[in-house]
């Protein structure tokens, strides 16, 4: 695919001069861990998928409880039971 390349399309968000300016600091940080620069949206990417990976027993104990009708409460509880065994193991 010679001559054709790829656009990344971006979009604006807005946020608080503080939370910009704790964006700054955490994107120095994490510069310096990484030793290389990055832009706000692999810092922002970062973020989320650290907090996507997070282990949330709480909440499948929850669903689990108290079913939402267009959960899948077998799901929930599968996914429970391997929390807890993860848990035991560590």
């Amino acid at each position: 695919m010679d001559g054709v390349y790829m656009t990344q399309r971006y979009t604006t968000i807005r946020v608080s001069i503080e939370t910009k300016r704790l964006l700054e600091r955490l994107l120095a940080e994490m510069e310096a861990r990484l030793g290389r620069r990055l832009d706000y949206d692999e810092l922002l990417r970062m973020l989320a998928y650290e907090r996507l990976r997070e282990r949330r027993p709480w909440l499948l104990e929850e669903l689990f409880r108290r079913p939402v009708e267009e959960h899948d409460t077998l799901l929930a509880a599968r996914l429970l039971r391997e929390e807890r065994l993860k848990d035991e193991r560590l």
